[in-house]
């Protein structure tokens, strides 16, 4: 387990996330039960049952899919927008699905490997704790915004910095 200091805000969290994780292992037979943990209060821990269980649900109902993923991520261009109805027709034509699938119950889609592609989770998550995320999401936006453009300035200053410095060289030879 790794050692989150007490004080710090994501240590609830990682305390969370070990505790669905052995729970989740425990329920596929893999660890022995998992005992709760006290720092967590009965919503929380009843949040990560249910998240557990939904996990379990999923990875004991697989989908595979006739696509071989590796191939297709390759032809993809990169920051796909998804609205070029021409490349959209080529991929189609070169990936034509074998089936249609209908996902209403919790499932992981493999591909024709049998690597997951992605996990179906429906209802993982309460819708309270749904609303609380987002509230804690944009609460927190405009001091994310503030970090994010300090780092983009600095990383163009240091950017400037070592072009000058390059060209400098450069132009002293």
């Amino acid at each position: 387990m790794i050692h989150i200091p007490p004080d710090w805000a994501l240590t609830t969290t990682h305390i969370a996330s070990e505790y669905v994780s052995h729970q989740f292992l425990a329920l596929i037979g893999r660890r022995p039960n998992a005992i709760p943990p006290l720092k967590l209060d009965f919503v929380m821990l009843m949040a990560c049952s249910k998240l557990a269980s939904t996990l379990t649900d999923a990875y004991r109902n697989p989908i595979t899919i006739n696509l071989d993923v590796t191939r297709y991520a390759e032809v993809l261009q990169m920051m796909e927008t998804g609205i070029n109805p021409a490349h959209e027709d080529s991929l189609l034509a070169r990936y034509p699905p074998d089936s249609q699938i209908h996902l209403d119950w919790p499932a992981v889609v493999c591909n024709k490997f049998g690597i997951i592609v992605f996990w179906y989770l429906p209802g993982a998550i309460d819708l309270a704790i749904q609303n609380d995320m987002a509230a804690a999401s944009i609460a927190t936006a405009p001091a994310l915004l503030v970090l994010a453009t300090a780092r983009a300035m600095i990383s163009q200053a240091e950017y400037v910095a070592k072009t000058y410095i390059i060209c400098g060289l450069v132009w002293l030879k």
